[in-house]
């Protein structure tokens, strides 16, 4: 992706490979790279909701963030990324006697489809939503949705940000009923999905929020992007 901040081309910040993370009892190595120089700064806590402890390093493409005095055999969310962007999320679990007993993580595509595909009672309760959350809760960075939404905004005759946004949410929940194509991107968990018979196109993370909606006017452009074909409905052909 391109970005230009007043006459200048800068490239927003990417992963290039998969976050990697090293444990022991008390501690954590977690290890990421992107491919332009950026702040280095990692977010952690014991619940997915609730990432309220951040650790920050130097300016590089190499990054590496160790944390220390961790409980043992207890199990952290994290996300990854400088202090503009957010790029990763993940869990890792101390070492120690309760951890060696513990329900294994699943896997990268069940974290990722479970967001889309949820049980039954899940289904039929979003499926009765009329009203989609708010693009607080939907929309991946709040900083860059006016941005979509002045470019793209006007693909869905969308009224406002917030409208956009909800659109990009129903159509996920749309590829998740209609089983659209999808792809996921295993380096940093990115679900793609395309709608053949209208041309929209839809990214989100691996938390289910936004991060780009919009008709590239071209199949092509679905062609050539990255990731394994997945199904929603199909979930136990992808179990790794």
């Amino acid at each position: 992706m391109i970005a230009c901040l007043s006459g200048t081309l800068i490239r927003a910040v990417e992963l290039t490979g998969p976050v990697q993370t090293t444990t022991t009892e008390s501690t954590a190595t977690i290890q990421w790279r992107t491919d332009v120089e950026c702040g280095t700064r990692l977010q952690y806590g014991q619940t997915a909701a609730a990432l309220d402890r951040k650790a920050e390093g130097a300016v590089t493409r190499e990054h590496t963030i160790k944390l220390e005095a961790l409980t043992p055999a207890t199990t952290y969310y994290f996300s990854v990324g400088s202090a503009r962007t957010r790029l990763a999320g993940g869990s890792f679990t101390t070492a120690g006697a309760a951890a060696a007993t513990a329900t294994p993580q699943p896997s990268l595509v069940r974290r990722v489809l479970d967001v889309i595909a949820p049980g039954k009672k899940d289904r039929e309760q979003t499926d009765a939503a009329a009203k989609a959350p708010s693009a607080r809760e939907t929309w991946g960075h709040l900083d860059s949705l006016q941005d979509h939404y002045d470019r793209h905004g006007r693909d869905f005759g969308s009224k406002s940000p917030e409208e956009y946004a909800a659109q990009a949410w129903r159509f996920l929940q749309r590829a998740r009923t209609e089983d659209l194509p999808m792809k996921l991107d295993r380096t940093d968990g990115t679900l793609r999905v395309f709608d053949p018979a209208t041309g929209v196109f839809g990214a989100y993370n691996n938390a289910g929020r936004t991060k780009t909606f919009f008709k590239p006017g071209s199949v092509s452009y679905w062609q050539r992007q990255p990731g394994q074909t997945v199904k929603a409905t199909h979930l136990r052909f992808f179990e790794r």
